[in-house]
């Protein structure tokens, strides 16, 4: 186990895995091999990333504006806005950002499962984006978008990718409305 009082601007290496439990922001780089979780009480600064290989769970108390690449399951809990860059691993990716999604999803290898929950603001345009990557299979709860509510895409043709082997699924619940 490492514990940092404070802001982590040095590099960090976990071999075994373990619990990296950061009292302040992330301004570095962290890796981690095996089972692991990074809890960061504070931002994932644009300077920060984390490379994780094994299953890892990581809680963000803050902004995440920095890279994260796992080639493994992975669990990912943004309390704020994901403005970052995450790179998913197999077999399975669960995300959940309490504030607006403006980042960028993307497999690291071959796409496969990718869940994603969006409390505030995520573009149908970034959903789409990330549709295209082929994912085995996506499905996410968007808290608001800039469509109807409703579940997208809205018909079975464009929900199926042209080689078959991608299922994508989102629920849009609010409405942006356009300020006046």
């Amino acid at each position: 186990m490492m514990v940092i009082e404070g802001d982590c601007n040095e590099d960090l290496e976990a071999d075994e895995g373990g619990l990296i439990h950061i009292y302040g922001n992330l301004n570095a780089t962290i890796e981690v091999k095996g089972i692991s979780e990074i809890i960061i009480t504070g931002d994932a600064g644009p300077q920060a990333e984390i490379r994780a290989d094994g299953s890892c769970h990581i809680f963000i108390g803050g902004r995440f504006t920095g890279r994260l690449h796992s080639i493994d399951s992975l669990k990912v809990w943004i309390e704020s806005d994901f403005d970052g860059i995450l790179k998913t691993g197999a077999p399975h990716t669960e995300i959940y950002a309490g504030g607006n999604f403006h980042g960028e999803i993307l497999p690291a290898e071959k796409g496969a499962l990718l869940g994603l929950t969006v409390v505030g603001f995520a573009s149908q345009h970034s959903l789409n984006r990330i549709k295209d990557y082929n994912y085995t299979q996506f499905h996410a709860s968007i808290g608001i978008s800039d469509v109807a509510p409703g579940l997208y895409p809205q018909t079975e043709y464009y929900r199926r990718i042209s080689n078959r082997n991608s299922y994508n699924r989102w629920c849009v619940r609010t409405e942006r409305q356009p300020v006046e």
